[in-house]
């Protein structure tokens, strides 16, 4: 890379507006034995002997372990070099660190999801799969409010800024009901989806208390590639029977993406947003340009299509009316493409996301995030107007953070909106999301 090339530093230097910009993704765990403090006493000899075990064998999203599994070899090692040895993963556990990797990138405020490594977990899913390791559902109830204390804990040192998600199984429907009511009540926002058997689906009536409760307490509701399905099955079968193992990854993610996506067409297709109408949606790290074709889809069943009529006795609208009501784009990773067609999408719905910790990130596995925002919103053209709606004004309007409370905080760690809308003349990201075409890729 050229040295001709003025930095990051240079171009955001000046006067100017600073973007407030609210990362509509992050994922933030405890390290594994500080969840230690928040198991039950029946518990914590259990919990300490796989913490041993954890640290012989476990894995991490962000491990090089874990990385190997997907990328080439020359990228975990600059990762090594450049994110694990300075340091700049332990904000994943430490509010504090967190805050000053935020301020490194000029983020304000963001969104908080899990990550792999909640207690009793020692793989990531792919692995976990293919050797057959489960915890104990008794034991993902425990790990998921150990999680949520220590979530609600880690939020409360910057309360401004941070906004968590708690986690939650739906097994058992009043139980749910009492996590997502403690949440409320312990300061986190919303709920991240889990990942339901198929034969539970989202909109089975057995749910519609919890969908009533979140209702109530508008709280959204947001899905995550990874974390929430409308399925818990793997493929386990065709994953090992790849003929390289670079081949399963593709394939994996292939379904999880799907999965993934089509709680949109539970919720829509299942009544449940007829069903309750408060009730709001987030789609995150999902691609955003698909919904494009399958709103469209969607709409020509409802209106045009061979299929009932009387699917409208339960779908009284047409699907995109819905979406428009009640959907939101989590557009963590968002791409050249998504940017133009960005008024496709809706304008409204976007919600641009940083992806701490994760290597695939504005943050971390490239320049940073100014030159990504160069190289997607710049590139495409985007307003003022338009940015202040994807970087931060859409989020705050759903979510209840304060802009103005913000505000100082852009306006010292900020990046410049005349510099983050001016387009590269560089490309920096041969690789990774930025130039992923419209229609769903990884």
């Amino acid at each position: 890379m050229s040295s001709t090339f003025p930095t990051n530093a240079e171009l955001n230097s000046g006067p100017g507006e600073r973007a407030i910009i609210i990362s509509s993704d992050g994922h933030a765990t405890a390290p594994m034995k500080d969840y230690a403090a928040y198991i039950p006493a029946a518990y914590q000899e259990d919990f300490a002997e796989f913490c041993v075990e954890f640290e012989k064998v476990g894995a991490r999203t962000t491990d090089p372990a874990s990385l190997r599994n997907r990328m080439d070899e020359y990228l975990v090692e600059e990762w090594i070099e450049t994110v694990i040895e300075p340091g700049r993963l332990e904000g994943q556990g430490d509010p504090h660190k967190r805050v000053k990797e935020l301020n490194h990138e000029g983020i304000a405020g963001e969104i908080l999801f899990p990550d792999f490594g909640l207690p009793w977990e020692l793989h990531p899913p792919l692995k976990a799969a293919l050797i057959g390791y489960k915890r104990s559902p008794e034991k993902v109830e425990i790990a998921n409010k150990a999680h949520n204390r220590w979530l609600a804990d880690f939020c409360s040192a910057y309360p401004d800024r941070f906004g968590g998600l708690a986690v939650v199984s739906f097994a058992d429907v009043d139980d749910t009901i009492a996590e997502i009511r403690w949440a409320k009540e312990n300061g986190l926002i919303g709920i991240a989806l889990p990942s339901l058997d198929e034969s539970t689906p989202f909109f089975h009536s057995r749910h519609d208390p919890i969908w009533e409760v979140l209702q109530e307490l508008e709280m959204p509701i947001n899905s995550h590639t990874a974390i929430s399905s409308i399925s818990t099955h793997m493929a386990t079968g065709t994953l090992m029977a790849v003929p390289h193992p670079a081949c399963a990854v593709p394939m994996m993610t292939a379904q999880a993406f799907f999965s993934t996506q089509q709680i949109l067409t539970h919720m829509i297709w299942g009544g449940v947003f007829e069903r309750f109408p408060g009730l709001n949606l987030v789609m995150t790290e999902q691609g955003s340009g698909w919904v494009i074709s399958a709103l469209q889809s969607m709409d020509y069943t409802w209106e045009k299509s061979y299929l009932r009529r009387d699917v409208r006795e339960v779908v009284k609208e047409k699907p995109s009316f819905y979406f428009q009501r009640q959907c939101h784009m989590g557009s963590s990773l968002f791409s050249r493409a998504e940017a133009i067609a960005r008024h496709e999408i809706g304008i409204d719905k976007i919600q641009i996301g940083m992806d701490y910790p994760h290597h695939e990130g504005t943050w971390g596995a490239g320049p940073g995030t100014l030159d990504w925002l160069r190289s997607t919103l710049g590139a495409a053209g985007a307003s003022p107007e338009d940015a202040r709606k994807m970087l931060s004004e859409n989020a705050a309007k759903l979510w209840g953070f304060d802009l103005d409370k913000l505000r100082p905080v852009a306006d010292e760690i900020g990046l410049k909106m005349d510099a983050l809308l001016t387009p590269n003349d560089y490309d920096f990201f041969p690789r990774g999301d930025v130039h992923k075409p419209l229609a769903t890729a990884f």
